[in-house]
């Protein structure tokens, strides 16, 4: 395929000019767990990367370049153990290493018990993490619910549950199918899923980004997944949508376009919807004219801990107008 010899390309170039020293970062945020607001933690662990990521990986993917080029074992734990001490007492624990959490090559089983015995002590009500569909095996997910104590979710990065748009233009690697069995696998298992779904990928327009990322918000919690977190594409470095950004071939999406997505969805799901869009505000992240961006980043983050439509179905500015009409003018272009 193409697409993806590109992406080889562009990966194996950047890997060797970008890849990072391996940092890790943890911070505290609101989120929305059993009905309620709550204090949620975040920790991203640094380890050798997503094995699709160095393989080539998705077209808009840039978390690989932060990765070590060796961490350990131990400097992983290391790192959860500082993490840990820099989020605090929460009630809900979300642990990210930008891959698998299941992929022993990142994470590996002695490591992965070791922390479920840290958050054991915590007394955390939900434990979430975030794995390929690959990973995700009866076996892993039957250990994990046997030694942790509270709850746990897995994070899964379907995109779009359209399976041309994540192929084609996302060269994310699997199949809906794929995803399907993973979250069989959970269900069977008592585990908990998120569904990431990604906001304008590249080689679609806006109007048809809202429409796919509102289908496939409707048709994953068709499916049985406990949560969607949307993600609006921000444009990150050493990637194929960094070239076509460059080349001014893709603008991130607007931020009306997320608050029109996450209002639809909101009102035909009844699990919760969630929204904290990276590096929004900016050039490279979801925008709108820069005088309403904070306003409205702020209003979806606040809808995404309380689940109330309120906070985002008043917003205006004089651009709402002018992103209409952009769309307008995409579908008379097509």
């Amino acid at each position: 395929m193409q697409l993806e010899s590109v992406v080889k390309e562009i990966r194996s170039r950047a890997l060797e000019e970008l890849r990072g020293s391996g940092k890790f970062a943890a911070w505290r945020e609101r989120d929305f767990l059993h009905g309620e607001e709550v204090d949620a933690g975040v920790i991203v662990l640094s380890t050798r990367g997503c094995a699709w990521a160095l393989r080539g990986g998705c077209t808009m993917c840039g978390y690989v370049y932060d990765s070590s080029r060796g961490a350990s074992q131990a400097e992983v734990l290391q790192q959860f153990k500082e993490g840990l001490a820099k989020v605090g007492e929460v009630a809900y624990l979300k642990v990210f290493n930008s891959g698998s959490f299941f992929d022993e090559g990142e994470i590996s089983r002695e490591t992965r018990l070791k922390i479920f015995q840290e958050v054991n002590a915590l007394g955390v009500k939900r434990l979430q993490v975030e794995s390929r569909p690959e990973y995700i095996t009866r076996e892993v997910l039957e250990e994990s619910v046997s030694v942790l104590e509270p709850e746990l979710e897995v994070g899964i990065g379907l995109e779009t549950t359209n399976d041309y748009i994540r192929e084609v233009c996302i060269n994310k690697g699997f199949t809906l199918a794929e995803f399907t069995r993973a979250f069989d696998v959970c269900k069977s298992a008592g585990v908990k899923t998120k569904a990431y779904l990604l906001i304008k990928p590249p080689f679609i327009t806006e109007a048809e980004a809202i429409e796919d990322a509102v289908r496939s918000g409707v048709e994953a919690a068709r499916l049985g997944v406990e949560r969607l977190s949307y993600n609006p594409l921000n444009v990150q470095r050493g990637t194929l949508v960094e070239e076509l950004f460059n080349k001014r071939e893709y603008r991130p999406p607007w931020l009306w376009s997320v608050v029109e997505i996450i209002k639809r969805v909101k009102e035909r799901v009844s699990i919760p919807v969630v929204c904290s869009p990276s590096g929004a505000g900016t050039k490279r992240g979801a925008h709108n004219c820069g005088k309403c961006d904070s306003r409205v980043l702020a209003a979806i983050r606040r809808f995404s801990s309380t689940q109330e439509l309120r906070y985002i179905e008043e917003l205006t500015c004089t651009c709402k107008q002018r992103w209409k009409e952009e769309l307008n003018l995409e579908v008379f272009e097509r």
